[in-house]
């Protein structure tokens, strides 16, 4: 390696080491502001045991989920999880966007994480989800690392639209809501 390329590495490790110093890659990214949750709405879990015990007594389904339901499951999943690698996580349904915020570990210590997902409906009925924004200490996220998740997330998803199509998928003002009917 010539004596230019190895100095070009010094300067880019002592310029991150000084943003990292700085608190640059911790910074949270704006989030949105919170709406209000309604009263009376039932646990996650108890929302999902509902929409299942509908699809199989009628064969149709219209789950209503309210991100503060979504934020208390998720906070449910990571708390079960010794060894989660994300903390501190919070959903948020707007505009027809999935956004999600929270702390992920790395080697240069916690940093802030955005992802905004855009969920479509296709003509057969499934899902697909599209990465519209990927953030990690505020630079864009390897895509290496939204590989596995969103893998283990379509993987979960394809095993629910083999056995149910999905009519329709709304997402605004902290809602998401999905019609889908038996297939």
């Amino acid at each position: 390696m010539s004596t230019s390329k190895i100095g070009r590495w010094r300067w880019l490790v002592l310029f991150m080491a000084l943003l990292l110093g700085c608190g640059w890659g911790r910074r949270a990214p704006a989030t949105p502001e919170p709406l209000p949750t309604p009263t009376l709405l039932p646990s996650p879990e108890a929302a999902l045991k509902d929409a299942a015990q509908q699809l199989q007594t009628t064969g149709q389904v219209e789950l209503q989920f309210h991100e503060s339901q979504a934020n208390a499951y998720v906070q449910k999943l990571l708390a079960k999880q010794s060894d989660a690698s994300v903390q501190d996580v919070a959903v948020y349904f707007r505009d027809g966007r999935i956004l999600l915020y929270g702390t992920a570990d790395s080697p240069l210590g916690a940093l802030a994480m955005e992802v905004v997902i855009v969920p479509t409906v296709t003509e057969d009925g499934k899902i697909d989800l599209t990465v519209e924004k990927a953030t990690l200490g505020g630079v864009s996220m390897p895509q290496t690392l939204l590989t596995d998740y969103l893998a283990q997330l379509d993987q979960a998803l394809n095993i629910w639209v083999a056995d149910y199509a999905v009519d329709a998928l709304e997402i605004s003002d902290g809602w998401l809501i999905v019609r889908a009917h038996r297939r």
